[in-house]
């Protein structure tokens, strides 16, 4: 056998094949291509069926990967989608495409009720009002900033349509539909899938159901075995009861958007030690002790020489993941769908509410239209009312993008130096650079000297949008 070092891909085979192919280099001492050359549909679905099923390897299911499109699926979904976090995907962008008028999901269960025609009348209200404004916004913002001289006609037109869809967006409800790509491994959408099938939700339930038809095409043996999970439902039932028994009926308390309500309180030392330990033969113990000990000078300069060479595109070293923060975000739905795309993390969301109030975009407000926005959002809070007192799960669907809701997020400070210089971009929406640099400012107040090397922009940081409670 040549030691000539080889490196290609496996093009033509199925997935399940792939998978198997490279599974079985643990135990063969032949190529990855002359392994392939012996592998039929057949003989892979019985080493699935062993090992993969019968025996639990489910790693070997991670080299069967898939690329699903979903169409016609709620904005709702697609979060609940969305949090599988060893995924990749793309979504219809609400701030640069105009969505259909009526395109939105109406579940059977609750069409079918007496709270149908409320839903219905609710969600057909905001989009009504989200056609209204479109075209006088268009108008507001070409005034407001006319088209330069050198500027072509084309680009100027898509520019004030993504400046509309900015401020409009926040009239769509979560039923709107939208579309999703998806790309992930077969042992993830397994969990996937069964999470879907174990959701509340009637969609959900559909959605799971049709992602294991679709996906059984592709991998029949790796996903035929996805069902509904009691261990989820039954858990997540009761501890829903429980949250309601103990909370009762108490309100929410005032508190900032943005809040850290846990963190690494020795983080500086933790990371000093983690970044010479990888250079060291020493217990990490044996490390942290000297590092207790060393003077804040020294720290300082080990923690410099570790993060300032860094160009725009460097990533910050692997070692700033040892150290942790919690955060409280209340955001509204807009900024939510962006910053829930920060998968190396861990999320704990609560449901979609009224409760928290919403946001009106300042534009909206300048352009005279305010009054026309908060109707709308006063029309669907109305029925959200009105149908969470028979469907409390889907009364989620009559609520715009503009109700604020809460999400718990832990991130380590590699991810945090991602997320902070990412999102508090210029380029980005201002609804969720302001929660990037409070993230920043919540950081800089118990850690200066780790914030300090965190690129933020803190430019336009003035609060852009009218906070109103219902």
């Amino acid at each position: 056998m040549s030691n000539e070092r080889r490196i290609y891909t496996l093009e033509g085979l199925t997935p399940e094949v792939r998978a198997v192919c490279f599974a079985k280099c643990s135990r063969s001492p032949e190529p990855f291509d002359e392994i392939a050359k012996e592998l039929t549909e057949e003989k892979s679905a019985e080493f699935h069926e062993k090992w993969v099923v019968g025996y639990g390897h489910s790693s070997v299911a991670e080299h069967a990967v898939l690329s699903i499109a979903l169409e016609n699926v709620s904005i709702l979904a697609t979060k609940v989608i969305e949090d599988n976090r060893l995924a990749s995907y793309t979504e219809k962008s609400t701030r640069y495409q105009i969505f259909d008028k009526n395109r939105y999901l109406k579940p059977t269960r609750l069409m079918q009720s007496e709270a149908g025609r409320e839903y219905e009348q609710a969600a057909n209200f905001l989009f009504d009002t989200y056609e209204k404004l479109s075209k006088p916004m268009a108008e507001f913002i070409k005034t407001r900033e006319p088209k330069p001289e050198k500027t072509n006609e084309k680009m100027y037109e898509s520019v004030i349509k993504a400046k509309v869809c900015d401020n409009i967006r926040y009239l769509l409800p979560t039923s709107t539909l939208t579309n999703l790509g998806m790309t992930l491994n077969a042992r993830n959408l397994d969990w996937a899938i069964t999470k879907l099938l174990s959701h509340p939700l009637e969609e959900m339930q559909e959605i799971g159901s049709q992602l294991k038809i679709e996906a059984t095409k592709i991998t029949p043996t790796l996903e035929k075995f996805s069902a509904k999970n009691a261990y989820l439902t039954e858990t997540n039932a009761e501890l829903a009861s429980l949250s309601q028994w103990i909370f009762q009926n108490e309100t929410p308390q005032e508190s900032s958007a943005v809040k850290i309500v846990d963190y690494d309180k020795d983080a500086e030392n933790k990371l000093v030690a983690a970044l010479l330990y990888k250079s060291s033969q020493l217990p990490y113990s044996q490390i942290k002790e000297k590092v207790d000990a060393m003077p804040k000078s020294i720290k300082e300069l080990i923690i410099d020489e570790a993060l300032k060479r860094r160009s725009p595109y460097d990533r910050p070293l692997r070692e700033l993941e040892h150290i942790y923060y919690t955060f409280d975000i209340l955001m509204d739905y807009g900024a939510f769908r962006d910053v829930q795309r920060h998968r190396m993390a861990t999320q704990t969301n609560q449901a979609v509410t009224t409760a928290h109030g919403f946001c009106v975009p300042q534009d909206i407000a300048d352009a005279g239209f305010e009054m026309d926005f908060k109707l709308a959002m006063e029309r669907a809070a109305e029925a959200y009312a009105k149908i969470y007192k028979q469907f409390p799960d889907d009364a989620q669907y009559v609520v715009p993008l503009a109700f604020c809701k809460r999400t718990l997020f832990t991130w380590n400070l590699r991810e945090l130096h991602h997320f902070i210089s990412l999102r508090s971009g210029k380029k980005g929406h201002i609804s969720y650079r302001r929660i990037a640099q409070q993230c920043f400012k919540e950081l800089e107040k118990i850690q200066p000297l780790l914030a300090k090397y965190i690129r933020v922009d803190m430019s336009d940081e003035t609060v852009s949008t009218v906070g109103v409670k219902l």
